[in-house]
């Protein structure tokens, strides 16, 4: 393959790409076709520009998978953004998934898009950012894709104490046609509030 862009560039690109999963110094230099110690010594050049130039990210090692991350600087932004996101309603896009999640999990993005019929990376992406799904490690299958389940915050901003206290569904027959069904309904602690008021 012909490189018509810097190793900095491309490195850059598949970091951005790969986000919070990192890529692995091995995999980046077979991905690159260059040994490993050349492509530590471009992530290290990668590194130094993003210091020279006032860039807004950085790279981050842990436990030998290199990230893009954001500088520190950006944050108080980037949570003001995301707290804003947090605040607009779920699409249906998102609520469907997010049903699915909760009744199937630990789920795979895989699995989701099966059922739905359609990609929903970015519909993840929404849901990690609001809060209401997390990680839950990876499959033991080839691949090892991730795996994505509800968190707390989801049952809060729901009204339910429990994964317990979600409405039977009958996936083949609601999902895809209902994907808001437990959405529109009173779970017991929503009820118990409605007794207080």
């Amino acid at each position: 393959m012909k490189r018509l862009l810097s190793y900095e560039t491309i490195i850059e690109g598949l970091l951005f790409v790969v986000g919070d999963e990192g890529m692995e110094v091995r995999a980046l230099a077979e991905t690159l076709d260059i040994s490993e110690a050349a492509a530590r010594e471009q992530l290290s050049k990668l590194e130094a520009s993003f210091k020279s130039s006032n860039r807004p990210f950085q790279l981050m090692e842990s436990a030998g998978v290199y990230k893009l991350v954001t500088v520190p600087n950006v944050s108080p932004y980037i949570q003001k953004y995301v707290g804003t996101m947090a605040e607009q309603a779920l699409s249906r896009a998102a609520m469907e998934t997010l049903v699915i999640i909760a009744y199937k999990q630990p789920v795979t993005r895989a699995d989701i898009e099966e059922i739905r019929g359609v990609k929903v990376e970015r519909v993840i992406h929404t849901l990690l950012s609001k809060g209401l799904i997390e990680s839950a490690g990876r499959a033991k299958t080839i691949g090892r894709a991730k795996l994505y389940r509800t968190t707390e915050h989801f049952l809060d901003h729901f009204g339910f104490n429990s994964l317990e206290e979600l409405p039977p569904l009958t996936f083949e027959d609601e999902l895809t046609d209902e994907g808001d069904l437990f959405f529109g309904q009173e779970s017991p602690k929503q009820e118990e509030r409605l007794e207080k008021d």
